[in-house]
């Protein structure tokens, strides 16, 4: 197959052939049957490498114009004519540096050869389809070859988003060239050293504000440290953009986006998916506003908050309907809860009187774009199994990481089925249980799978009240006005006279009824049209 292991652009080798692009990049693949075998087959390796300068510095790449994929531009308004009537303009630079993941189980794969040159790969990943994916690509086999499973990853936080399949794809190309099982488990050092980060950023804005302190204009230019290969760097600074507003208004704007093409490593999503690091940008224009005016930062944060129309339109032109704003709301009751008025006053005292040490009292409000800008990834999908003794196999597209997603999943078809918990089973996430499934990312795994395991229940549900209605004696047009719950089934209007979900599936199993059911969700009425930049 493919030398590749990009996740959209095949701009990433799996091994480097001729051009080593960073310090960690993969050169050679070495299988032992002992770490001792592998170890000196390392020291047995002879690289011949003509060392170039490297390109570490933003700055610098800022400078050589050493960029990757095109600029990305959101803009309205009149900016000129805003910063020209301005009564306050404010300018400055902001950046950030990168950060590790630093999840507690490191990145491992398990790869199996089966019979007729299938795989079955066991994987710490948030994307097991994309795993399935690449190692297709790189093995030169269908996706239908290929079983990835996942029971669950020791933490994520986006880092196994998508460099998960590099650790997969090198112990699959193991297994088929010795057609034994190979596991790769990277120590903390090797981990460190060879996956990405959060992107650093760098940002210059300058920001106009009339005389009571009201944003009129913003113009950015924020530039993202890709590394040398551009994995998600595309996505992740489209979401700095979208988060550049943060919970303002601002009529008159300019946002540039790029990517820097440096040699570190290959950075990609981290918590937040460049969401922080835009935020961030505006923020530090309305504290130094603040100190410039000598008012208090609430105030002028609270001026220019998203409001009523026509102050309620995002620079990606989606409308911010009021009655769904809440940060009115919220800061008002957290001003209060947090008596923030007289622990200022206090703090102010204390830090007159202070010489050396200080104390500061802090509040930011916070927007969360939650959900795929790419709309094609807004989907899930579950398999539901029961078995004829009231047992349930349940089977989702999203994966555990800590944050209970499981769990969750439980919860709701516990719910939908009035089955009781301890007779339900959450399996592993599998890519032959169900295809196609998108990252367990973007804020969306328990809304997308768990409507996706709503939707199988549903069905199940209804097959099922079809066969309890005959076991009550009701007719069948009463089997929408069954209950079920805790383990038993009963009719709205006669809650005594039960059967047990048991008694349903062996029913339903001995009437030939099916229990087994897919089911499916894609979040409604969402889009994004990067070439107008607007959308919802």
């Amino acid at each position: 197959g493919m030398n590749q292991i990009g996740p959209i652009f095949h701009d990433e080798p799996l091994l480097a052939s001729e051009t080593l692009h960073c310090a960690g990049q993969a050169v050679a693949l070495i299988i032992g049957e002992s770490m001792d075998a592998c170890l000196a087959g390392c020291q047995a390796l002879v690289l011949d490498i003509e060392e170039q300068k490297p390109l570490l510095k933003m700055q610098e790449a800022i400078d050589k114009k050493s960029f990757q994929l095109d600029p990305h531009i959101i803009q309205r308004g009149d900016l000129e004519k805003a910063f020209d009537e301005a009564a306050h303009r404010i300018e400055g630079s902001f950046g950030n540096g990168a950060q590790d993941h630093f999840y507690l189980e490191t990145h491992a794969a398990l790869v199996t050869p089966k019979e007729k040159g299938d795989f079955h790969i066991s994987s710490s990943t948030q994307h097991p389809t994309e795993v399935q994916a690449k190692v297709a690509e790189v093995l030169g086999i269908g996706r239908h070859q290929i079983v990835v499973d996942v029971p669950r990853m020791g933490g994520g936080f986006g880092g196994k988003e998508t460099q998960g399949a590099h650790i997969a794809a090198l112990a699959a190309l193991g297994a088929h060239y010795l057609q034994r099982p190979v596991k790769i488990k990277l120590n903390r050092d090797q981990d460190m050293n060879q996956t990405g980060k959060r992107h650093p950023f760098r940002s210059h804005y300058e920001a106009a504000f009339d005389e009571d302190g009201v944003i009129q204009a913003l113009k950015v230019n924020i530039y993202a440290d890709g590394g040398w290969s551009s994995d998600l760097s595309g996505a992740i600074l489209d979401r700095a953009l979208f988060h550049l507003d943060n919970c303002y208004y601002i009529p008159n704007l300019y946002f540039e986006g790029r990517v820097l093409k440096t040699n570190h490593v290959s950075h990609t999503a981290f918590r937040g998916f460049g969401g922080p690091q835009g935020m961030l940008v505006v923020e530090e224009a309305m504290n130094r506003l603040a100190e410039y005016l000598n008012v208090d930062p609430v105030v002028v944060r609270k001026k220019n908050y998203y409001g009523k129309a026509p102050r309620n339109i995002a620079p990606y032109r989606q409308e911010i309907k009021f009655k769904d704003n809440r940060i009115h709301r919220m800061t008002r009751e957290l001003m209060k809860s947090s008596d923030y008025k007289r622990r200022r006053k206090e703090i102010e005292k204390f830090n007159k009187k202070s010489k050396w040490i200080k104390k500061g009292i802090g509040f930011q409000p916070l927007k969360f774009g939650i959900s795929f800008t790419n709309s094609i990834l807004n989907q899930a999908g579950a398999l539901v199994l029961i078995y004829a003794d009231g047992s349930v196999q349940l089977n989702h597209g999203g994966t555990e990481m800590g944050q209970g997603l499981h769990t969750k999943m439980l919860a709701i078809c516990a719910h939908e089925l009035g089955a009781p918990l301890e007779r339900i089973r959450v399996m592993f996430t599998a890519t032959d249980k169900v295809p196609n499934t998108s990252a367990t990312a973007a804020s969306s795994g328990s809304d997308l799978n768990g409507q996706a395991v709503k939707d199988a229940c549903v069905v199940l549900r209804q097959r099922m009240a079809k066969v309890a209605a005959q076991m009550l004696e009701l007719d069948v047009k009463e089997a929408r006005h069954l209950i079920f719950e805790n383990g038993v089934v009963y009719h709205s209007t006669a809650p005594t006279k039960t059967i047990t979900f048991e008694e349903v599936t062996t029913q339903a199993w001995i009437k030939q009824v099916s229990l087994s059911a897919t089911g499916f969700y894609r979040t409604p009425d969402i889009q994004y049209d990067y070439a107008t930049g607007s959308g919802k």
